[in-house]
């Protein structure tokens, strides 16, 4: 009888012992798994927050754009001086030439300005799109783990060691 029993309790332990490693070790690659989600998932949000929260009018794109347009209109301002001290011209039709500059020049900002609103609305939709897309990426690696800690192999050596004391 006893030799039955430390026959069969003698394995039943290993494969005890075995599961509890395989769990450890499944908690570990857990473990990893969680920081490499928690890295990405900074990485996203930096990502995110640099883009949504900049100045479209700090771009370098735009501010070579406006300062094109400033450029432009210095020499247009010019060449308008220069003509008007060969025609006569009064000062005021300088102011006036200059003023409708001006008023392009805020219109061109203005613009920029309601662009970047569709450009933070689609930096929004992306940012979400990749978050969803990483938390699904990562879902199966957590059920996965769950299913190893709660699993059948541990179960079956534990109703089998029930089983032989009853």
């Amino acid at each position: 009888m006893i030799y039955n029993v430390l026959s069969t309790a003698i394995p039943l332990l290993g494969s005890l012992f075995a599961t509890q490693k395989g769990k450890q070790q499944a908690n570990q690659a857990l473990q990893a798994q969680q920081q490499q989600y928690e890295q990405e998932l900074s990485q996203l949000d930096n990502l995110f927050n640099r883009t949504y929260y900049s100045n479209m009018l700090d771009r370098s794109d735009v501010r070579g754009l406006l300062s094109d347009m400033r450029e432009q209109m210095a020499t247009s301002t010019q060449a308008l001086k220069n003509k008007a001290s060969v025609t006569g011209a009064t000062p005021e039709s300088i102011t006036a030439a200059q003023k409708a500059q001006n008023q392009a020049y805020g219109k061109a900002v203005s613009q920029v300005a309601s662009y970047a609103t569709g450009w933070k609305e689609n930096t929004l939709k992306n940012y979400l799109s990749a978050r969803t897309a990483l938390e699904e990426y990562y879902r199966p690696v957590k059920s996965n783990y769950m299913g190893n800690i709660l699993g059948s192999s541990f179960s079956s050596t534990f109703n089998t060691l029930k089983n032989l004391f009853n």
